[in-house]
């Protein structure tokens, strides 16, 4: 294609993809964004919130022997208000302030044996744990002979 003038007519040159970004990044700093524009912008920047998960039973790690007092007192006090008309719901009801009395104890009890040594508050790594049969062989000959 020829101009009027009989010069070869250049057409004008796609801007590149990286070029259209710029000028689009540069269009946006010369405009303020709206307030709409700007909350669409934070919403997709914030990260997805989490499911939300059902509520769970509740736990008894957070109650103290206090509580567990309390819920026995009240649930032997529950018990012998409805031994009359319910003599089954009553006996239900003592179970389970038995239950609650002894877990004043047993929530005190140390937990189970830590596998982790520790020296002066810090981890002592042993290296890897050896097979099972070899504690067992070993646990054997450590105590007092057995008869």
């Amino acid at each position: 294609m020829t101009d009027p003038n009989g010069e070869p007519q250049q057409t004008p040159a796609q801007p590149s993809r990286l070029e259209a970004e710029i000028a689009e990044i540069l269009e946006r700093t010369e405009q303020p964004a709206s307030f709409t524009e700007h909350v669409r912008r934070k919403a997709q920047v914030r990260a997805p919130r989490r499911p939300v998960s059902p509520p769970s039973m509740p736990s008894l790690h957070g109650l103290g022997p206090g509580s567990f007092l309390i819920g026995a007192l009240l649930f032997a006090a529950l018990g012998a208000a409805i031994h009359g008309p319910s003599p089954l719901l009553a006996t239900l009801f003592a179970i389970v302030s038995f239950v609650s009395f002894a877990m004043i104890w047993v929530r005190r009890a140390p937990p189970g044996i830590n596998t982790t040594k520790t020296w002066r508050g810090r981890d002592l790594d042993l290296g890897p744990n050896p097979p099972p049969w070899v504690k067992s062989l070993r646990d054997r000959f450590r105590g007092p002979p057995r008869f």
